[in-house]
């Protein structure tokens, strides 16, 4: 038996490093052709921070229309045009709406915000109207439109008792003449519901303590419960049954990753689809406009990629995807046409094309030019050519578990002679997705000319459940940390970055882990740079469960059970991370550090980041510290996002010797001063900063 278990342990050992050695044969090609590429040209900062000019794009079922709004936030138009000819129209000059839905006749836009849920009559028909009040004390949401009504949608909302004191909830159906319908009512909050063809509720899933019941509903209204989900099993239903009046669900039972499966009569799942490659979960599942039921599923784990659900889905899918190799794509199948969602790494935004599978023709439409970010004035977008691909990038931990991450280097440059900065996502429970430019930090960093290092450590998603629970709640001076640190020496052993030269940056989790390494690896980050980053994360864990922001932050299980799922519910836990957090350690760092916080944010408190910076003020640190009394955990002012890449641009100057940025204008000035508590021991001033003219010339 010995001999069995040895050899059975060597052929898995075999098993697991070819793929690692093809994995690495790739990524060192890869970086060749990077640095056979021209190098590129320095962009402004304000560059890498253009808004589209275009959101919300959606196209009727029948694909005859397509629908938009246009223009910023606070001044933004709805246009309607047809997908075959004819010119676009301005149908409302100026909405609140932040999301358009087509009914399922495709007779009606609605338009959904914050507040309501407007009607607009699409095909000539009068009855354009305000349909519902939405929020409210009962928060309430539309769910889905009903794909088995012409003109209607699902509603949930928590129903409130005389008093207006919270108590069940509540799905409804909402139809474009106003006519509402109780469809059912539960105890515990309503996740997920499924319609048979005729429109009946045929199931409803509700939380239920520590987990989520699947209950059938007979026509008499009979609840059985058929399926239960424990806390951190996945089993979204989809709202529509399937031909056979069965249910179906996005689940990871059976396994860990998240794949389409059935409810069998017996009781059992059978899975339908999933990652080909066993690697991602389903990231997004497109429904037929004509039934409703998945047609189209795509993920995201090492490289974007889909797959249709039948032959000729299949075949269109396949012709779409040789058009745009290398593309992440989002799919709107109509019966006329198709709209094309196109996004890519080396790509600052969304572009949009019309599908023709009748003539098999691609044209590409809404090419309206971004906007400015401070004054909303006409922009462009930044070329894909002179921005850095996103390469996959895989490492085995030091316990065996094989990680993912992403990598950019500047076209152009010998990789090993760059500085490198990790850069490390939000969450925990986060990624950095494949075939995403993202916020645009990590490509103004490249254009700067540094190596960037987005790893996706265990703890984030989008990889199955395993991979998210592998951290067992070790987010102090931990696996996690570990994980990061392990990558980035990876990726310095496999040439890319100057072991001299290595910087952390990161926001919230991503700015604690950025507290972490300068603590307490200092040796290799020479210089960190923290966004609204928690300076002890089991002291926030316990600040946020007293807020009303834990149940948005957990929804829909409660708050402590959901750190309980991810190994944060014990004291022993949370004790460990609070003596190794960098608050605790304060007198370890001696890295020069930046911190950027908000005022008003309600995910990490203000006075733990405060008492900190105090801290490494008193024992005469190195630390910049920058408080925004105005924002929150994330600062969309189009100013004080250009200044956060100003600060952590000129940190990295001053300590890796990366390229001068270019110094503050009047605008920016001013909020520094105002908002900059502590400033260092070297800031960069507006008279001292220079800018380079290329990455090249920084080389």
């Amino acid at each position: 038996m010995n001999s069995c278990r040895l050899w059975f342990g060597a052929l898995m050992a075999l098993a697991l490093a070819m793929p690692a050695l093809a994995g690495d044969r790739a990524f060192a090609d890869a970086l060749r052709r990077e640095r056979s590429r021209p190098a590129s040209p320095r962009f402004e900062r304000a560059a890498f921070l253009v808004r589209p000019s275009v959101t919300a794009v959606s196209l009727s079922p029948d694909g005859r229309q397509m629908a938009w709004l246009r223009g910023p936030e606070d001044g933004r138009s709805l246009w309607l045009a047809p997908t075959d000819a004819g010119e676009a129209r301005q149908v409302l000059a100026g909405s609140d709406a932040t999301d358009l839905l087509w009914s399922h006749d495709g007779r009606w836009l609605l338009l959904v915000s914050p507040r309501h849920l407007f009607a607009l009559a699409a095909a000539g028909q009068a009855g354009t109207r305000t349909l519902i009040e939405l929020g409210g004390p009962g928060g309430r949401e539309v769910m889905e439109v009903d794909a088995t009504s012409p003109a209607a949608v699902i509603v949930r909302e928590r129903v409130l008792d005389a008093d207006g004191a919270p108590g069940g909830w509540r799905l409804s159906r909402v139809r474009v003449d106003g006519q509402q319908e109780r469809l059912a009512d539960a105890v515990g909050r309503i996740t997920g519901f499924a319609l048979a063809d005729d429109g009946r509720l045929g199931w409803l899933q509700q939380v239920d303590g520590a987990g989520v019941d699947t209950l059938r509903i007979d026509r008499d209204g009979h609840r059985e419960r058929v399926l239960r989900c424990d806390a951190m099993w996945r089993c979204a239903l989809w709202p529509v049954l399937d031909a056979d009046a069965r249910a179906l669900f996005m689940s990871d039972i059976g396994g860990s990753l998240c794949r389409l499966q059935r409810l069998e009569p017996d009781g059992s799942m059978r899975p339908l689809a999933g990652d080909p490659a066993q690697v991602a979960d389903v990231d997004e599942a497109t429904a037929d406009p004509a039934t409703g039921r998945p047609t189209i599923l795509a993920y995201r784990g090492i490289a974007w990629a889909a797959q249709g659900l039948d032959p000729a889905t299949q075949a269109r899918v396949d012709r779409i995807r040789a058009r745009f190799p290398g593309k992440a794509l989002r799919f709107q199948p109509g019966a006329h046409r198709w709209l094309v969602v196109e996004r890519g790494g080396a790509q600052q935004d969304a572009r949009y094309h019309l599908f023709d599978p009748a003539h098999d023709r691609f044209t590409e439409v809404l090419t309206t030019p971004p906007l400015r970010g401070r004054d909303g004035g006409v922009a462009s977008w930044l070329p894909d050519a002179s921005m850095a691909t996103q390469l996959p990038f895989d490492w085995t931990a030091s316990d065996g578990m094989r990680l993912h991450g992403f990598v950019r280097v500047p076209p152009g440059a010998d990789p090993a002679t760059l500085p490198l900065v990790a850069l490390v996502h939000g969450g925990p429970w986060g990624n950095v997705a494949a075939d995403e430019f993202g916020t645009g930090v990590s490509q103004f960093l490249v254009n700067r000319g540094y190596a960037v290092f987005e790893p996706n450590f265990r703890g984030s998603t989008g990889f199955g459940r395993d991979y998210m629970l592998a951290a067992q709640g070790d987010f102090g001076n931990g696996r996690v940390q570990r994980d990061i640190v392990e990558g980035v020496r990876a990726l310095l052993a496999a040439g890319v970055g100057d072991p001299r030269r290595v910087g952390i940056v990161g926001a919230s989790f991503g700015g604690y882990s950025a507290l972490l390494g300068v603590t307490w690896q200092p040796e290799l980050f020479r210089v960190g740079v923290a966004l609204v980053p928690p300076s002890d994360f089991a002291w926030d864990i316990a600040w946020i469960t007293r807020s009303t922001e834990a149940n948005s932050l957990s929804s829909p299980l409660p708050f402590e059970l959901w750190m309980t799922q991810v190994g944060l519910g014990d004291r022993g836990t949370l004790q460990r991370m609070h003596d190794e957090s960098p608050l605790a350690n304060a007198t370890r760092m001696r890295s020069p550090l930046t911190i950027i916080a908000g005022g008003d944010d309600q995910r990490v408190a203000l006075r733990g980041v405060l008492g900190y910076a105090a801290q490494l003020k008193h024992l005469d640190r190195d630390v910049t510290l920058l408080v925004d009394p105005a924002a929150g955990h994330s600062n969309e002012r189009p100013l004080a996002r250009e200044a956060s890449l100003y600060l952590i641009a000129d940190a990295l100057h001053r300590h890796l010797g990366g390229m001068a940025e270019a110094p503050p204008d009047p605008a920016m000035r001013d909020y520094l001063a105002a908002n900059l508590r502590l400033s260092g021991d070297a800031l960069t001033t507006a008279s001292s900063a220079s800018p380079a003219t290329s990455p090249a010339d920084a080389r």
